[in-house]
């Protein structure tokens, strides 16, 4: 019997595996490549966000539908291995995760993927632990199982566990409802551009505003990240990075930072940063998980962060 009051996070979302490469200079077709950076590691935006922030302390599980298959298997040894408990995952002999082939540009570190569904373990809605995502302190989801998705937002209704809502793409009308549901709704600029209609940044928000009472936040890669507040519209700026080597991944650090923000009541600003430099470190290796830093090694930092951020992650580090 799993105790209600188990986990800080509950994620519920698109859970993959990832074959990532990073190319050579020089791909000839109809050839055999010899490369050094080849490798498998769970993926998708929750299932590596999840990872992230049970990286960082906090108890975290991830609600899946899975078989008993080598690439379920792998999932799941994955999510162990970063510290997501696998509680919530519901076997089933049918289903596996998705699978993706990941080609990282090895000049700009941008990513080509190729994804594969078949079989796809789509939840169903017993499957959803209700008392124990609102008995959380956030739920995590995101666009790629929308009536997944829906289903825990309705559980989380009327209960203190934040939502924090990562949608990328889907029905237009469907997201647009679903935002009302989210305390924390984090989006990708080109997605928010495709609900609101508006493509600045801050009409951008000013639009979504009108559909949800929650906070704002839009993000764009080396532009940084943009919030609203009552007052006005925010800019964090991206990191500078000495070596960027794959983007898998930037993305759902960020919103594990935005998370481990608000699990210790951080400021806006501080939650925005500290999921810029997450990000940061993020693209310095191949995979999306394969550079997430644990708790006790915050204190090390390679860029040059604000005195509050600083402050934070020293006292985080601390508490490891």
């Amino acid at each position: 019997m799993i105790s209600p009051s188990r986990y800080d996070v509950v994620a519920v979302g698109l859970n993959a595996v990832d074959v990532l490469v990073r190319l050579p200079e020089k791909v000839r077709p109809d050839t055999k490549h010899m490369v050094k950076e080849l490798l498998i590691q769970g993926g998708a935006p929750m299932g590596t966000g999840s990872s992230a922030v049970a990286m960082l302390g906090y108890s975290t599980a991830f609600v899946a539908r899975l078989g008993r298959n080598t690439v379920s298997e792998i999932s799941i040894d994955q999510f162990k291995k970063y510290g997501v408990a696998v509680d919530l995952i519901v076997r089933d002999e049918n289903s596996r995760p998705a699978l993706a082939l990941v080609e990282i540009d090895p000049k700009t570190a941008a990513r080509t993927v190729f994804v594969n569904l078949d079989d796809y373990g789509f939840l169903q809605q017993q499957d959803i632990p209700v008392e124990v995502i609102r008995a959380a302190k956030v739920l995590m989801v995101d666009s790629y199982d929308l009536d997944a998705t829906e289903w825990a937002l309705q559980a989380a209704q009327g209960s203190p566990c934040r939502t924090m809502l990562d949608f990328e793409s889907g029905d237009t009308e469907r997201l647009r409802r679903l935002l009302a549901l989210g305390t924390d709704v984090i989006l990708p600029l080109e997605c928010g551009r495709q609900l609101s209609g508006e493509t600045d940044p801050a009409k951008v928000l000013r639009e979504l505003a009108k559909l949800t009472s929650g906070q704002l936040v839009v993000t764009d890669g080396v532009h940084g990240s943009w919030a609203l507040t009552p007052n006005e519209v925010i800019h964090q700026p991206s990191l500078p990075v000495a070596v960027k080597i794959d983007s898998t991944g930037c993305g759902d650090a960020y919103h594990a930072g935005y998370v481990a923000g608000l699990l210790e009541g951080w400021p806006l600003h501080v939650r925005m940063e500290f999921g810029t430099w997450l990000a940061a470190q993020v693209i310095s290796q191949v995979g999306g998980r394969t550079a997430l830093p644990q708790r006790k090694n915050l204190s090390h930092l390679s860029a040059p962060l604000s005195p509050a951020l600083t402050q934070h992650l020293a006292q985080l580090s601390q508490q490891s």
